[in-house]
């Protein structure tokens, strides 16, 4: 997604990388593309605030932790180093590397989820259907191909119930497609912008933000029973590194890779 008005503050970031292994090609291509594109924003002239960093939180960092019989704070810690080690050696160029386990991302979360709550855009609710261990999310029938996630073994899907608090996310639809539509926000490639709007144009159900018996989270700040859903908090990084290296007057990013 791109910010079309020009500025000399430049803010681009990197996906927020899943902590459960270490860097591949598909990771390192988009870190390259990006310290490509900071480098040639800072020799135009620009002020660059480029940000990668680690997603540490979810189901499935805690299962690849049991499996090497660590903590799974103590397996993030190790990765985070890994992870910052690889781009140190390919001289990636970035300002920040954040880490969705640090004090100051779980607080900057913690208060963006109480603002939604407060404004009465989270309610409780229970969720039914299949579940993908693999992706960490709930999976429609659309989703799936011949009755399987095709992204990973049958043996990933699984049928869940359980109370979950939901964002409204329904209730933005309508002006996210519009800033797309318009341009306000680019999405490259074409392709990539089509299949959005294919999605936002079909029924969209409210997101659950929340599960119950997944300890290796963020606690919601008004019901410490359920943490926050790993796709939920993670994506915060983006804004939530702008309070951390006090950098608010680059909000919001340019590119988001």
């Amino acid at each position: 997604i791109i910010n079309l008005a020009m500025a000399t503050k430049f803010y681009i970031t990197t996906p927020i990388y899943y902590a459960n292994d270490v860097p591949h090609i598909g990771h390192t291509g988009t870190t390259v593309f990006a310290d490509i594109v900071a480098r040639y924003k800072r020799a135009i002239g620009d002020e660059v605030f480029f940000l990668t960093g680690t997603d540490e939180h979810g189901e499935k960092v805690a299962l690849s932790a049991e499996k090497t019989g660590l903590s799974p704070q103590v397996f993030v810690d190790d990765l985070a180093i890994k992870w910052q080690e690889y781009w140190q050696k390919l001289d990636i160029s970035n300002d920040a590397f954040i880490r969705t386990t640090s004090e100051g991302h779980k607080k900057v979360a913690s208060e963006l989820l109480q603002k939604l709550y407060d404004k009465g855009d989270i309610y409780k609710d229970v969720y039914k259907g299949l579940y993908c261990i693999g992706c960490e999310e709930f999976k429609s029938e659309k989703d799936l191909v011949n009755g399987k996630c095709p992204e990973h073994r049958a043996d990933q899907l699984v049928y869940r119930e359980e109370e979950s608090y939901f964002f409204k996310i329904s209730k933005y639809i309508s002006e996210v497609k519009r800033l797309i539509e318009s341009g306000e926000f680019s999405v490259v490639p074409e392709n990539k912008k089509n299949e959005i709007l294919s999605r936002l144009n079909d029924e969209v159900r409210d997101l659950s933000i929340s599960r119950q018996n997944i300890a290796w989270g963020i606690p919601l700040p008004w019901d410490p029973s359920h943490t926050t859903y790993v796709w939920t908090e993670a994506l915060m990084n983006y804004y939530s590194a702008t309070k951390i290296w006090h950098k608010e007057d680059f909000w919001p990013a340019d590119v988001h890779f």
